[in-house]
């Protein structure tokens, strides 16, 4: 059974077929962008301009086709339709086809002794759902500079849940391609090891921001973007989540300074006069130092697992994970508080600000696709417990 839906998945009919399922998802990624920061229904209305508010018809709305069909205008009024939506499912498409050429025609990411069809398949699927929410918190974050949080937890829900379904999303990613032994079970397992990469990245970006933002007076990562590494975390686990944070910025790094160069000499104000001065961000000591025990607990879980201390790990993982927690819950609680204590007219934020959602998404595009090698050229050992 096994064999015989490898062989299918790796048809070429099943290739056009991927392609065909890309760009009808990126149409629907469309939908999303749209609606998300309008606060409308992804259901309904049905697809319609959205300036004369005529549905548009099945036909006109192929992926792809019907925008060069249409000339890019909507067929009743004329107006034009933004190239982004094309773009959107053009790109949908194309990464949908790709990966499915290297899972299933090149056979990448599956260790010694590969995958079985089923769990090449159920990987294959969880890795184009992260890579649909990262689709949808990019653009919107690179037009807004906003991530959703529905879009974040949705993510990392099939981190987990696709984590238990196929503990390869998890194995594959490993050192030696083996599951740390946490829970005694092997799908329990891989949820720990989902949880863990959950709580490593949105933790790597949180004490980014708070000590970014001590040092340069401005807030210099939102607690989206913590949700956004949470949920890349959840897929690629903690080894994964480290490559991607590390390798994020130095895909941002071009357009950060192409920004500073056309930016470089206007005021962040926005007005003439003095630039307005800075607000102070008070330093949520808690919250600091609660994540700064949940790595120093996770890194003794670790040591305590490969020599054999007389911690128990175990012990020690659960305290990592309760400090992470309580760290999160309480970053969560600060967030609201300040927002409701500086209610003041909404400001559009300075240009030259460098959207972090998109470049979380190509990072994590390229880790999905050799983390496994570069881990063991690393040499990160086993989370073993």
């Amino acid at each position: 059974m096994g064999e015989t839906l490898a062989q299918t998945a790796a048809s070429w009919t099943f290739g056009v077929f991927v392609l065909l399922v890309g760009l009808c998802i990126g149409s629907f990624l469309n939908v999303c962008i749209h609606r998300l920061p309008a606060g409308k229904s992804l259901l309904r209305p049905s697809s319609h301009c959205t300036s004369c508010q005529a549905p548009i018809a099945w036909h006109d709305n192929i992926p792809v086709v019907s925008y060069f069909v249409l000339g890019g205008r909507c067929r009743q009024c004329g107006a034009r339709f933004s190239i982004r939506y094309m773009l959107v499912e053009a790109a949908t498409g194309l990464v949908f086809f790709g990966y499915w050429v290297a899972f299933f025609r090149f056979g990448v990411r599956g260790g010694p002794g590969g995958m079985e069809g089923t769990e090449r398949l159920g990987v294959y699927a969880v890795y184009m759902a992260i890579i649909g929410a990262l689709v949808v918190s990019g653009v919107i974050d690179l037009e807004r500079k906003e991530i959703y949080t529905s879009v974040t937890y949705f993510a990392a829900g099939v981190g987990i849940v696709g984590s238990f379904i196929w503990p390869a999303v998890q194995r594959i990613g490993a050192y030696d391609h083996q599951l740390s032994d946490i829970t005694g079970w092997p799908r329990t397992n891989a949820v720990a090891l989902a949880v863990i990469g959950a709580v490593v990245g949105a933790g790597l970006v949180y004490l980014t921001r708070v000590l970014a933002t001590q040092a340069f007076k401005k807030e210099a990562m939102g607690m989206g973007d913590a949700y956004l590494m949470a949920a890349v975390g959840a897929v690629l686990g903690w080894e994964g989540a480290l490559l991607v944070f590390f390798v994020a910025p130095f895909l941002a790094l071009p357009y950060g300074l192409w920004q500073l160069v056309r930016h470089g000499g206007e005021d962040e104000g926005g007005g003439a006069g003095e630039p307005e001065a800075p607000r102070r961000t008070p330093v949520p000591w808690l919250s600091l130092a609660m994540t700064v025990a949940g790595f120093v607990l996770l890194v003794a879980a670790a040591l305590a697992a490969r020599t054999g201390w007389t911690l128990g790990p175990r012990l020690a993982l659960v305290g990592s994970l309760a400090a992470f927690a309580t760290g999160f819950w309480r970053a969560s609680r600060e967030e609201d508080r300040q927002a409701e204590a500086h209610e003041e007219p909404a400001r559009a934020p300075a240009s030259h600000e460098v959207p972090y959602g998109p470049f979380l998404g190509l990072a994590t595009a390229i880790v999905m696709l050799v983390q496994d090698v570069v881990i063991r050229w690393l040499g990160f050992g086993r989370l073993g417990a």
